[in-house]
């Protein structure tokens, strides 16, 4: 049996190719929208593409299912488990071989069987993979967002995603129950999960790209000899904010639709970013943090290229509004793969990109640029003291818990965009997470909508516990509404 397993760094997501030896046939499991990395890799180990599945219907990156099967003339397996209006859609289950508990993909001497695993959706599949060489027991299950290593799903997404309400506590019970059924397997099966560290599809996922099932039950919390009720309660605690591109991802992955594209990238320059922001279109400005935080064109959002790119751009660029970048990427492919990482996510509607020079052109037209207050530690606990500052503390829920700065106010990063009316500038708003990084996308957002007292905590969190500064880990504060500020 053939392994290869793909790993999108800037999803931190996973997917798989399995194939036969003999048969030269394979199974990809969970392909991303990057149809040809799939192709490209069935041609390097001289396999066919013969089927392709997928886990569930995903919510954190376009699915690549539908478009891959058609490239590489495969069948198509979908779950038929699930109903309503969060199952495939009838009309994508018509492309498909319809799957559920117990139901086989057989290729060559390599079998893949279907388990419904519900909890994290109602329609998720774990597959389970024998290599028949050597014997029927399966040696490994692609388990998607079922079980991490040590962490499983997080059930509550269609409830705080895709607005299901009511739903978050059944699945969490249903997961406590595929937990339970899952566990009898043997100790040897390895575990290759569908996400790593960073997914916002749980709240402790490891960075060990795989385990087996035995580790998970000695060191995975979700494994302890706990009650239904004690599950319920540990696996809803503190789960991070979804970004809301979640909720369109979930609506495009049901309907196998296909993949969008985006628009040859149009290099502008500064008389264009100038129209733009005059009717308040959003730009998007790529580059360092510290970089804008010296000087940066006023009414522009920074959202660094990094390895959590995608996921604050889908927490920030609504998908149905047009936006610009600024980048420092110099040729015409770095910009291309800018927008090619866009598209896993759904945001194709990039209608400018401006050269990171489009700075000094704004200079000398007369235009100032603005700066981002940087203060530390021993700045903010003086200036808290003489109770002058609102602190927002931006990290994730499962951060907060652990301790946060006494007066602080808790609004993670994600939630950022839909709590903006709760802020004004009538005292100076100071902003930290852990290190520095989320809270200055958080500030520089802030500040383009138009709150110009704000500064960002140099160093986070972090900072200010190394120099022992108080914290706490009471409850956290609410912000009374207030009148949105004018713009």
């Amino acid at each position: 049996m053939l392994f290869r397993r793909f790993y999108d760094d800037n999803l931190a997501q996973a997917s798989y190719m399995i194939a036969c030896e003999k048969s030269r046939e394979a199974i990809v499991i969970d392909p991303g929208a990057d149809v040809g990395m799939y192709t490209r890799a069935a041609g390097a180990d001289r396999v066919r593409i013969a089927h392709v599945t997928e886990t569930h219907i995903h919510a954190d990156f376009l699915s690549g299912a539908h478009a891959l099967a058609v490239a590489a003339g495969a069948m198509l397996h979908l779950s038929g488990e699930g109903d309503g209006d969060f199952a495939y859609t009838t009309e994508a289950l018509a492309k498909a071989n319809i799957l559920r508990d117990g139901d086989r993909i057989e290729f060559g001497r390599v079998k893949v069987r279907a388990q419904h695993t519900p909890g994290h959706t109602p329609e998720h599949l774990t597959f389970l993979v024998s290599d028949l060489e050597r014997g029927e027991e399966p040696v490994g299950a692609a388990t998607g967002d079922f079980v991490f290593v040590g962490d499983v799903g997080r059930p509550d997404l269609l409830e705080k995603a895709a607005g299901r309400s009511g739903t978050m506590h059944n699945s969490a019970r249903q997961l406590f129950n595929s937990v339970k059924a899952f566990r009898t397997q043997p100790d040897h099966l390895q575990i290759w999960p569908g996400h790593g560290a960073g997914s916002a599809c749980g709240k402790s996922l490891g960075a060990m790209p795989q385990s087996t099932l035995g580790y998970e039950k000695l060191f995975n919390w979700a494994f302890a000899d706990l009650s239904e009720d004690e599950f319920v309660e540990k696996v809803l605690a503190d789960q991070p904010v979804p970004p809301r591109y979640f909720a369109v991802m979930k609506r495009i992955n049901r309907t196998a639709a296909a993949l969008p594209k985006t628009a040859p990238p149009k290099i502008l320059g500064v008389r264009e970013l100038e129209d733009s922001l005059r009717k308040k279109g959003m730009v998007v400005d790529t580059r360092p943090a510290e970089r804008f935080a010296r000087g940066h064109i006023p009414g522009t959002v920074n959202i660094p290229l990094g390895k959590s790119f995608l996921n604050w751009m889908g927490a920030f660029v609504p998908e149905d509004e047009d936006f610009g970048l600024i980048t420092d990427a110099d040729t015409d492919d770095a910009i291309k793969a800018i927008l090619h990482d866009l598209c896993k996510i759904g945001l194709t509607r990039v209608r400018a990109i401006f050269r990171s020079d489009v700075t000094q052109e704004w200079k000398s037209r007369g235009g100032a640029l603005d700066t981002l207050a940087q203060i530390d530690p021993a700045g903010l606990a003086a200036t808290s003291q003489n109770g002058r500052a609102r602190i927002i503390d931006v990290r994730s829920p499962e951060e907060w818990s652990k301790g946060h700065l006494p007066e602080a106010i808790h609004i993670p990063l994600a939630a950022l965009p839909a709590r903006l009316a709760e802020l004004d500038d009538s005292a100076p708003i100071v902003l930290h997470c852990q290190g520095g990084g989320r809270s200055s996308i958080a500030a520089a957002f802030l500040q383009a909508n138009g709150l110009s007292n704000v500064a960002n905590l140099a160093g986070g969190y972090d900072a200010w516990t190394t120099q022992g500064l108080p914290i706490t880990n009471g409850p956290p504060e609410r912000v009374a509404s207030r009148t949105p500020k004018k713009k």
